[in-house]
């Protein structure tokens, strides 16, 4: 899947125009945030606070607090990414704190005692209309985060109705009258300067409704998600979801509003970290202890409401000894209950990283359902992508030439972060299992690495039977197309060469037979060459036997046969050998003898050597070694006789190696004594 852009429409200001504006609109809230804080001190103790409208005097901590938060936050993105909406609406949304924390001061001051200050009614608009600002900056972040468009469908135009709802509620509240209902008698004079004559009503409903399906519609687009838009869009539906869950309860409790916010901070960061590309350091552990904590406020607070809701049936009242046993209780509760809470909030963050015994049976689950050798690795990937939440894994696999082949699960960034472990079976280099890091993330933990190069270790496992499974089906491809390249040379050797030759003989034969009565010397001349066509015929019938198995072979034994071939080699060959060997298999007396003679004859042609040593052993396999004292240092180059000679081991289930040795070079094999032995379940 490609990369989502972590990007939103333009506004109107961009470049260094844009970030002045951001630097402008910050400075003017934090003024507002400023006089709020003075005002809020200055009237802690005014009796004409409004009533349901702000609760109590902890509204106006909480409006600075998110106030301050949202502006910190826009400025932060507005400046750096001044093309990017997220900034600008987090802005809004600050500046409307901030306008509900100064209006609300100044209206109190202005209304109570002796202070007589002007704009208490203007006041008091900013303090009701500025709060709900959140609402709709939040529908909107949430329908457009993280490219800046709106989805697609039914799930954008609830997105839309979200919005729209919020923004109604909004727009209704500033042209409505205020809710005399809800302000005390010292309000009672004070009127909307905005007024359109509408029915006082309150919209708090729009405002709820617009919410709960902007949080609806964050889920949809979560689930529906993929790659890494899918990892972002899940810190979002975590909050929303907590949001719903927690608020209820949590607002009960002492400063309760204030700790509802955490919610509304965390998805703030997670905002920042994702427009700025995840540059804040240590996200994902803020969010982790965040969410960690904040579910367990939830716990605790749900457990004392359930207590006191239980003495207040039995008939004790708030506030006496069995209440204090009901909060100590609950606060002990914490202990059992963190760690619980923190698995299962490690287990959405980074998957089944805490039980590891679990990951490493589904990758085995995984290597026993494999159905064929093309599924396994990506099989494997996916299982190790999906069980630790990680965006996307690869095995990279060098072959005997060299090059390397990448086998990939899943998608990432391409400045991502990614660590690679060492694929190693037998001894043998195979290659490395490549993680890309989750987002935030520089690295793994101690106990993600441990567990990643456990899971290495069955990767390579699975890796090497790849690559050994798909050597085997070059070398049978190979083996197949040289015995029908063989079969064709035959035929053309017997159609275009014998054919012909006993051809002409045949009618040498009748033209001789004819004239035997007549010129008895033509007839001997022609009967003459008879003999010498159809002994050039043997010649090539006897080289096309030897091509096919050497007679000599046959008639002396596999010994035998190289001792007659090397006494004419070139350099001279030393052969060390049992005095008898055991009776051999055809194919490996053919293989033996055609993988010393085409060594000894690379010896001759590339080695500058002047002498050869040939070394047969027959103990548990048949051992040949070639070594001579030539001039071979640097590393061989795989030619037509290397390749035949290794094929010619492999195919009969033995093992190869050529290379430069100490003083010259060497080629080593072993082979089979029976075939059987060689096959899987084979006795010899």
């Amino acid at each position: 899947m490609p990369r989502p852009r972590l990007a939103g429409r333009r506004p109107p200001t961009a470049g260094a125009a844009g970030r002045a504006a951001a630097h402008a609109v910050a400075a003017a809230a934090a003024a507002l945030i400023t006089a709020g804080t003075v005002l809020a001190v200055a009237g802690r103790d005014a009796s004409a606070r409004p009533g349901a409208g702000f609760a109590d005097g902890a509204h106006v901590w909480t409006e600075l607090v998110l106030a301050s938060a949202f502006t910190a936050a826009g400025w932060l993105l507005a400046s750096r990414r001044p093309g990017v909406v997220f900034g600008w609406l987090a802005l809004a949304a600050g500046t409307g704190h901030a306008l509900a924390a100064a209006g609300e001061g100044w209206a109190v001051v202005a209304l109570d005692g002796g202070h007589d200050l002007p704009f208490a009614s203007l006041a008091l608009l900013a303090g009701t209309m500025g709060e709900p600002l959140e609402t709709l900056v939040l529908a909107a972040t949430w329908a457009a985060f993280p490219s800046g468009r709106l989805p697609r469908g039914g799930t954008g135009w609830a997105a839309r109705l979200s919005i729209g709802l919020c923004g109604a509620g909004w727009l209704y509240g500033l042209v409505s009258p205020f809710p005399a209902g809800q302000l005390p008698e010292a309000f009672a004079g004070l009127s909307n300067p905005l007024d359109a004559g509408l029915p006082a009503w309150q919209p708090v409903p729009l405002f709820a409704s617009g919410m709960l399906l902007g949080s609806a519609v964050v889920v949809v687009r979560w689930l529906r998600a993929g790659g890494e838009e899918r990892q972002v869009l899940r810190w979002l539906a975590v909050v929303n979801v907590g949001a719903i869950l927690v608020t209820p309860l949590v607002v009960a409790l002492p400063a309760g509003e204030l700790i509802s916010s955490a919610g509304t901070v965390v998805m703030l960061v997670v905002v920042i970290a994702v427009v700025l590309r995840n540059q804040v350091y240590g996200i994902d552990a803020v969010l982790n202890r965040t969410l960690v904590y904040v579910l367990l406020t939830a716990f605790v607070a749900a457990l004392y409401a359930a207590g006191v809701g239980v003495l207040a049936l039995l008939g004790q009242a708030a506030g006496g000894p069995w209440t204090v046993v009901v909060a100590v209780g609950a606060a002990f509760s914490l202990a059992p209950v963190r760690l619980r809470v923190q698995r299962l909030v490690n287990r959405f963050l980074y998957g089944e990283r805490d039980e590891p015994y679990t990951v490493i049976g589904r990758i085995a689950s995984r290597l026993e359902a494999a159905g064929s050798i093309e599924h396994l690795l990506p099989g494997l990937l996916e299982a190790v992508a999906g069980a630790l939440r990680l965006p996307s894994a690869a095995v990279e696999m060098r072959g005997d030439d060299g090059a390397t082949r990448r086998i990939a699960h899943g998608a990432a960034r391409p400045d991502a972060a990614v660590v690679r472990f060492p694929l190693a079976h037998q001894g043998r280099d195979i290659g490395a299992l490549a993680v890309t890091l989750r987002a935030g993330q520089r690295a793994l933990d101690a106990r993600e690495t441990r567990l990643m190069r456990d899971i290495a270790r069955q990767v390579a496992v699975a890796a090497s039977n790849v690559l050994l499974t798909e050597a085997l089906v070059r070398s049978r491809e190979r083996i197949v197309q040289a015995a029908e390249e063989e079969r064709r040379r035959l035929r053309h050797d017997l159609h275009d060469g014998l054919g012909p030759v006993l051809t002409a003989a045949a009618t040498k034969v009748d033209a001789a037979r004819n004239l035997a009565a007549r010129d008895t010397g033509r007839a001997t001349d022609l009967l003459g060459r008879v003999r010498a066509d159809l002994s050039a015929a043997l010649g090539d019938l006897r080289r096309l036997v030897y091509a096919l198995r050497p007679p000599a072979l046959d008639e002396l034994g596999l010994l035998g046969a190289l001792r007659e071939h090397l006494g004419h080699a070139a350099v001279p060959v030393t052969l060390t050998a049992p005095d008898a060997l055991p009776r051999l298999p055809a194919a490996v007396e053919i293989a033996a003898y055609r993988i010393v003679t085409e060594a000894v004859t690379n010896v001759v042609r590339h080695a500058a050597a002047s002498a050869c040593t040939v070394t047969i052993g027959c103990a548990e396999r048949l051992t040949l070694e070639i070594r001579d004292d030539g001039t071979s240092g640097a590393a061989w180059t795989p030619g037509v006789g290397l390749t035949s000679m290794r094929e010619r081991a492999a195919a009969l289930g033995g093992t190869w190696t050529a290379g430069p040795a100490d003083g010259g070079g060497r080629v080593f094999a072993e082979l089979p004594l029976a075939l059987a032995a060689a096959l899987p379940g084979g006795a010899p």
